[in-house]
């Protein structure tokens, strides 16, 4: 998987083993346990490891992706499809491509994903972690700005939900009473979006990139007349798709309000 729910990693100092929990909240580092006084412990763990299910190593059961062993295996999934996600209905949808992925452990660890429903309807779908108080303020600038030629268009949005309820990363830390100044509690997310482009930087000729510029100041002005400012023109940020460029990426969206003179907006730099 592109990447995980959490990840389990042991490590060995001074013969002395600590297991280290990382998500994307932070990191939790059990207490030392001696493997002289206690080597079944090491037995233990390493058992776990090998053992356990893919669920327990932080795999994400609503999604799956393909190698040699399932070849032929999902009869359901569109042709050159290399894995399947479940989507607002938990019906699969059939990954046709890779877009894009974030790097580093921690933060939002945001995946784009080109996929089809089973009629062949293709779309972008966005999955990632988000700050609590962040939770749905993609979603609702997107209902701001719905109707504006050259921007992206959310058709639904919902919780990833594991074990019945929606997964977060406060679970692990409410079990074991763990939950330190500065903690973050980020909900997986996922959004389906329209049309499905590709990044602006492979644009077909210049006449193309000139008009998608174009393109691109039209939908920032209308947008400000609906009180929304992008904050986070970068080229990740843009898409053309049938020649015509389009916004995509809210997440660091500001919402004008009444007597601002200006927002400020931190942008991919600081998250990614």
């Amino acid at each position: 998987q592109p990447w995980r729910r959490f990840i389990l990693i042991i490590s060995i100092t001074n013969n002395e083993l600590h297991l280290h929990y990382f998500d994307r909240s932070g990191l939790i580092i059990s207490r030392p346990v001696s493997i002289v006084l206690a080597p079944v412990r090491l037995l233990e763990v390493l058992n776990v490891l090998m053992l356990a299910h893919t669920n327990t190593l932080g795999f994400d059961p609503t999604m799956h992706m393909c190698d040699p062993t399932c070849k032929g295996m999902h009869t359901d999934l569109r042709q050159n499809a290399i894995g399947w996600i479940e989507g607002p209905d938990n019906a699969h949808l059939s990954i046709m491509d890779v877009l894009w992925r974030s790097q580093g452990l921690f933060s939002r660890g945001t995946i784009f994903y080109r996929v089809q429903n089973s009629s062949g309807v293709e779309f972008a779908l966005k999955d990632c972690w988000v700050a609590e108080d962040k939770r749905y303020h993609e979603a609702t600038v997107l209902r701001m700005v719905e109707g504006i030629p050259n921007v992206v268009k959310l058709i639904a949005d919902w919780d990833v939900h594991y074990d019945g309820a929606p997964d977060c990363t406060y679970r692990i830390r409410a079990s074991h009473g763990i939950c330190t100044d500065g903690f973050i509690r980020r909900f997986h997310r996922r959004a389906l979006l329209s049309p499905c482009g590709e990044p602006l930087l492979c644009y077909s000729s210049k006449p193309e990139l000139l008009r998608s510029f174009c393109d691109f100041v039209k939908a920032h002005d209308l947008m400000l007349k609906r009180r929304v400012l992008h904050g986070d023109l970068s080229p990740n940020n843009f898409i053309i798709h049938d020649g015509q460029g389009y916004f995509i990426d809210f997440d660091h969206a500001g919402i004008i309000t009444d007597g601002s003179e200006c927002i400020r907006s931190h942008g991919t730099v600081s998250e990614a």
